[in-house]
């Protein structure tokens, strides 16, 4: 019942972040001449932490996978750059920022969120965008496109020269991003809302861009309407006494990367009231199997989810491998692929507006596993694979 034993867990969760956010921040601040602020409190997201002070503010990344070290901090002043300057990772960037290079879909649908897509001057490839305004901004090269290939166009984005490159990485600019534009003095803010382990956590990364803008109060808004949508979704089946159990993912090339049971998917289908078949095994990202191993294990799983981007049929399932008609998920024709909306080039929305909006994702979720909750609702990025 989610009135005592999940406000306990929630408060507890909440002064738990807090004081990890304190924790790394008074770290930082040892070698840090600037000292320590007011932390700002996040919810679930673990990779970064913001402290406000009078004339600034400093936003920490956490990007070590195996601690919740400072790997970078960003000083985001509004008037005059604080003095003294600090260490080799640590970066200023005058704030609002009045234009953006954005490096990922899932980036740019948050400043929609924000309302702040006009300030969208350069993406990485369009190829991979639902989002219309980038679509018909970079077909009306209002828009610049920087990154057709595997990496980021150097000399583009020179010549560009945007108040904020927004892109993913390890939590080191001076590591993830170009020498070039390392030195070119052009900031360069790294997201690592990928190594996040909770639907909401990611979501809530809305409030590390929005901190660039100085729109903090929007994006607190608008993550707490998803939270507050989420939780009351995963209520509706904390008593459900039918959880069926769940198979991900195909086998791509040499193996079949299922996720773990702490990840990002495990929590999903838990709150969907699904039994994940790995949910025992305690690995925040994915886990690398051959075929037999997987079917050893799920051959009998109730439900497929999240088949490769281009299967949409039983057919296009079997062009991989035959064997594949051989799970009772198959049979039973219980498959479903998160590809209901996708673009010119089959790239789905789910890698988009889906990931921050998971109370949107747990919908879907819901209807698939337990169609009788939610009887008028219709799927919005998944689809039934016949």
């Amino acid at each position: 019942m989610f009135l005592k034993s999940q406000y306990k867990l929630l408060v507890i969760g909440y002064w738990l972040l807090v004081l990890s956010c304190s924790d790394n921040s008074q770290k930082a601040a040892k070698e840090n001449p600037l000292g320590s602020g007011k932390s700002i409190s996040l919810m679930y997201a673990k990779r970064f932490c913001i402290e406000n002070f009078k004339e600034y503010k400093k936003l920490f990344l956490f990007g070590n996978r195996e601690s919740n070290d400072t790997t970078a901090t960003f000083i985001l002043y509004s008037k005059s750059q604080p003095k003294p300057k600090l260490g080799d990772n640590v970066f200023y960037i005058a704030t609002p920022v009045n234009n953006i290079a954005c490096m990922s879909s899932v980036y740019a649908a948050m400043l929609t969120k924000l309302q702040l897509q006009n300030k969208i001057i350069a993406v990485d490839n369009v190829d991979y965008y639902n989002n219309k305004f980038i679509v018909e901004g970079v077909a009306l090269k209002k828009i610049k496109e920087i990154g057709k290939g595997p990496e980021i166009s150097v000399e583009q984005t020179l010549v560009l020269n945007p108040d904020l490159l927004l892109m993913f990485g390890m939590g080191n600019p001076k590591k993830d991003a170009n020498e070039k534009i390392i030195n070119s003095k052009i900031p360069v803010a790294i997201t690592l809302d990928h190594l996040e382990e909770h639907p909401l956590a990611r979501a809530e990364w809305i409030k590390f861009i929005a901190v660039f803008f100085d729109k903090e109060k929007p994006a607190d808004s608008l993550f707490n309407i998803t939270e507050q949508n989420y939780l009351q979704l995963q209520k509706m089946t904390d008593t459900v006494k039918y959880k069926p159990t769940v198979l991900t993912e195909i086998k791509y090339a040499d193996a079949w990367h299922v996720p773990g049971g702490n990840s990002y998917m495990a929590h999903f289908l838990k709150d969907a009231g699904a039994d994940y078949i790995w949910k025992n095994e305690n690995k925040f990202g994915s886990i690398a199997l051959n075929f037999e191993e997987v079917y050893l294990k799920a051959k009998d799983a109730d439900y497929w989810v999240n088949l490769f981007i281009n299967i949409n049929s039983k057919k296009d399932l079997l062009s991989y491998d035959e064997r594949y008609n051989l799970f009772k998920a198959y049979k039973n024709g219980n498959l479903y692929n998160n590809t209901k909306i996708v673009n010119a080039k089959g790239y789905s929305d789910y890698w988009e507006n889906g990931i921050c909006n998971p109370d949107e994702l747990l919908k879907d979720f819901i209807k698939i596993f337990h169609p009788d909750l939610l009887p008028e609702y219709e799927l919005k990025y998944y689809k039934k694979i016949e």
